[in-house]
């Protein structure tokens, strides 16, 4: 009787366990928001406050707080936070209680400058904040807009409530915001969502639909409004927007999303649909990331607010996107010794010409980057190189299984410095790293010329592999010191070059310690190695935090911090070593936002 009793309660119980569940991936079919959309405005504003004074100890944060700045996960408190000098007293602010976000839109002072800022905070159901999702866009040289702060002004129609006939349900909303980027992704005329006749939109701190004084500047020397600049197709270049929206704001007609505009490039000039020509204003594959805030009144959109920044190409979001983890391919040197190597990253660079990556003898697996993001081999510069250098450097080694090739690559006939790491999968090429640096980052940077032949060594001035890499590992340790002593091995003669362009001795920065500006160098990896040539061929990254502002050099002098903002170099760096001496720096190195780590 026992035994049938337990029979019937365990059916029983498996019949009524549907009653218990719950929508998939939420963990109850109840969600009831502990902060509603006054308690999460107050934390977001309670963030900008914290930001201001450089303490984040002020905000009640979680253990497990994530923190991105420009898509970079960053502890809390590094990046912006240390360099902050200014907050606007007021931002436009929006919240979703459903989804536990609220977003700020405003600018900020760094270092005395202004720079565009917009941020996502997340509250959790213990009130506090586990997510702060920052944008922060500074005037560099790159086309972007970028208005005066002083005079920016956000329509206070976002904050305001509309009337119930106004309104629109949280999914239309979502269809019509959502509308808007598939209206700007392969912009070709066709609109695809609605607008009011007086749509405006704000971008940087600078109306792009508003005629600009004086005519010229933006999209809307060519056309104003919102849908006018649609239908003529002036935002071809966005290949894809990769996007998603976090607030959904039914009383107030808002919805504020993230993601990013990817500019392919593949094309360096196209025809609006009147027929008139356009040149693309950047040659090379780039990424802007965003936070966009639309105003929806009547079902159509009314007002946009927009804050971004340029990342490297299909940059992923960390929040939504993660990273991705490349095949790893371990050195095979008894199937492809260095002839080999170069050979193959010779047929990588040959097949880059034209986009003919299927000419390649790929690996089953392959990994493949770009300025340390992971991409598919067809896009990125597959798609906009149109020539290579005749006589690169190229170093291999198969103990490492890479082989690097530095020279010089035209995109859209714009020429550029290039370091190519190739790696082996034995006979088949296993992977590929990228680095591209164009003139438009400034300083230092020469136009891409020859680079030394680098003849063998007489074998009596030549240096093992292992004590290379000692006098490697000793420059870097000397480098992070910061205390004025050059390295051992050093040669008084050794001269440093950068992207091409001639700095000078390389003892002298270390000896006079002045480039304290540069916090650390940090993931180092010995790439290749030729003894008998001399040559170590190395990736390294510097974080370059932009403060402090002022350092002490070795004989007591102040010297100024140079660096105007925080900012991350990725760098492959060629040592010439001769008789246990190195005698020769050759760096390749391109700006990413602060802390970004590699791609491997």
């Amino acid at each position: 009787m026992r035994t049938v009793t337990a029979i019937v309660a365990a059916a029983l119980s498996l019949v009524a366990s549907p009653a218990l569940a719950q929508a998939a991936g939420e963990a109850s079919a109840v969600i009831a928001p502990k902060c509603d959309h006054a308690c999460l405005i107050a934390a977001v504003e309670a963030h900008m406050k914290a930001l201001a004074a450089r303490d984040p100890a002020q905000l009640k944060l979680a253990k497990d707080v994530r923190y991105a700045e420009n898509d970079v996960l960053i502890p809390v408190g590094q990046g912006l936070w240390r360099t902050v000098t200014g907050v606007d007293a007021a931002g436009l602010t929006a919240a979703d209680p459903l989804t536990g976000n609220a977003a700020w839109f405003g600018s900020v002072k760094e270092n005395g400058n202004p720079a565009i800022y917009a941020v996502r905070v997340h509250v959790d159901q213990a009130g506090a904040i586990d997510e702060i999702e920052a944008v922060v866009h500074r005037k560099t040289a790159l086309p972007a807009p970028f208005g005066d702060v002083t005079k920016m002004v956000h329509d206070p129609d976002f904050a305001q409530v509309l009337a119930p006939e106004q309104r629109r349900p949280r999914e239309r909303m979502l269809s019509i915001a959502d509308g808007y980027f598939s209206t700007v992704e392969l912009n070709d005329g066709q609109v695809l969502t609605q607008f009011t006749d007086d749509c405006g939109r704000l971008e940087n701190g600078i109306s792009t639909t508003a005629p600009p004084p004086g005519g010229g500047g933006n999209a809307a020397a060519i056309a104003t409004g919102c849908e006018n600049q649609f239908k003529l197709g002036l935002y071809r270049i966005n290949k894809r927007v990769r996007r998603d929206f976090f607030i959904i704001d039914e009383e107030r007609g808002v919805a504020v999303g993230r993601g990013f505009f990817d500019h392919a490039n593949e094309f360096d000039h196209y025809l609006l649909t009147n027929g008139r020509e356009m040149k693309t204003a950047l040659k090379w594959p780039n990424s802007i990331t965003l936070l966009e805030a639309f105003r929806i009144r009547d079902g159509k959109i009314a007002r946009i607010e927009a804050v971004f920044t340029y990342v490297p190409y299909f940059m992923p979001n960390p929040f939504r996107d993660g990273v991705s983890t490349p095949p790893r391919h371990a050195p095979q040197p008894r199937t492809c010794d260095a002839a080999c190597l170069t050979a193959q990253a010779t047929q990588v660079m040959q097949a880059y010409v034209g986009n003919q990556w299927r000419s390649v003898n790929w690996a089953d697996k392959v990994g493949y980057g770009e300025n340390s993001v992971g991409i598919r081999v067809g896009e990125g510069i597959w798609a906009t190189v149109a020539a290579i250098d005749p006589q690169p450097l190229i170093v291999s080694d198969a103990n490492t299984g890479k082989s690097v090739w530095i020279g010089r690559i035209e995109e859209h006939g714009q020429p550029a410095w290039a370091a190519i790491t190739v790696g082996s999968g034995g006979q088949q090429v296993g992977s590929v790293e990228a680095l591209i640096r164009r003139k438009e980052y400034g300083v230092p940077y020469a136009e891409p010329a020859a680079i030394p032949a680098y003849a063998e060594l007489p074998r009596a001035q030549r240096t093992s592999w292992l004590d290379m890499a000692k006098l490697v590992d000793g420059f870097y340790a000397a480098l992070n010191a910061h205390d004025g002593k050059p390295p051992k091995g050093l040669d008084p003669s050794c001269q440093w070059n950068v992207n091409g362009q001639a700095l000078g001795a390389c003892a002298a920065p270390i000896a006079g310690n002045s480039l304290q500006w540069i916090a650390r160098w940090r993931d180092r990896k010995v790439l290749a190695v030729d003894e008998a040539r001399g040559l170590v061929a190395v990736r390294v990254f510097e974080d370059i935090p932009a403060a402090p502002r002022e350092f002490t050099r070795p004989n007591g002098a102040a010297m100024p911090n140079s660096a105007a903002y925080p900012r991350s170099l990725e760098i492959v760096e060629v040592f010439r070593i001769e008789g246990g001496k190195i005698v020769a720096l050759r760096r390749i190195s391109t700006e990413l936002p602060f802390g970004m780590k590699p791609h491997e």
